[in-house]
C-alpha cells in the first residue's frame, strides 16, 4: 500500500522504474549504466519510505528485467450462471475476485484463462468471447501496470475443491456483490462487464 502519495506521483515512480529497467538492459555506455543504477537506488529509497512493501516485495519490484520494460498481462474469467456471477476468495483473504491471474509465458491469453480456471476452480471451461481490456493504471493504480483481459467463459465439467490458492467459490446476484478485491476487480469494472455481457455496449477497451 502507498502512503500519502498521489496517483500522479505514483505513475511517475512507476514510469521511472520502467525507464531505469530499460536503460540498464540496453545502454552500452558505462557512465549511463552508472547513472541508471543511481536512479534505481534513489527510487528504492523513495518507494521504501512511501509504501508498506516488505523486503521481498521491494526486491520483486526492482528485480532487473534485462529487456524492454512493458505492462504485464492479467487474465480474468467472467462466468455467469442463472444470472449470478462466479467469484473466488483467496486463501487467507476476506475479499472476492473474478477467477484468474497473471499471464504466463508460453500460453496464449485464452489458454492462460482456461488454465487459471482449472487451477482455481477445478472446472474445465470454454472461452466464448473477450468482454473487456482494462488498464489497471485507471482503476487499480499500483507499482506495476497491467493490461487486464476479461473473457466470458462457460463451465463445462468438474467441481470446486479448496486448493493452495482459493478457499471458496460462490455465485452472487449482481445487486448483492460481496466485498471485492479491488486490486483485481473494482465495482466500476464489473458494471462495464455487465453492460457488455447484457449487450448494452460492445467490447470495452480503455
Amino acid at each position: 500500500n502507498w502512503r500519502m502519495v498521489s496517483n500522479n506521483v505514483l505513475k511517475d515512480i512507476q514510469r521511472l522504474i520502467s525507464i531505469t529497467n530499460t536503460g540498464l538492459a540496453f545502454s552500452k555506455d558505462p557512465f549511463d549504466q552508472e547513472r541508471y543504477q543511481d536512479i534505481r537506488e534513489i527510487l528504492q529509497d523513495l518507494v521504501r519510505e512511501t509504501t508498506d512493501l516488505n523486503s521481498q516485495e521491494l526486491s520483486d519490484l526492482f528485480r532487473p528485467t534485462n529487456y524492454y520494460d512493458t505492462p504485464l498481462i492479467d487474465v480474468r474469467a467472467w462466468i455467469v450462471k442463472d444470472d449470478k456471477l462466479c467469484l473466488v476468495k483467496g486463501q487467507g483473504e476476506e475479499t472476492w475476485a473474478l477467477p484468474g491471474g497473471f499471464g504466463e509465458v508460453g500460453y496464449s491469453p485464452k489458454e492462460n484463462i482456461l488454465k487459471e480456471i482449472q487451477e482455481e476452480t477445478g472446472y474445465v471451461a470454454r472461452v466464448n468471447r473477450l468482454l473487456a481490456v482494462f488498464d489497471t493504471n485507471r482503476y487499480q493504480l499500483q507499482s506495476r501496470q497491467y493490461v487486464k483481459l476479461v473473457f466470458e467463459c462457460e463451465l463445462l465439467d468438474g467441481s470446486f475443491q479448496q486448493n493452495q490458492e482459493i478457499s471458496d467459490l460462490a455465485f452472487f446476484e449482481r445487486e448483492k456483490m460481496p466485498a471485492l478485491s479491488t486490486k483485481r476487480n473494482t465495482e466500476e469494472q464489473l458494471n462495464f462487464l455487465w453492460e457488455v455481457y447484457d449487450g448494452k455496449r460492445d467490447l470495452y477497451c480503455d
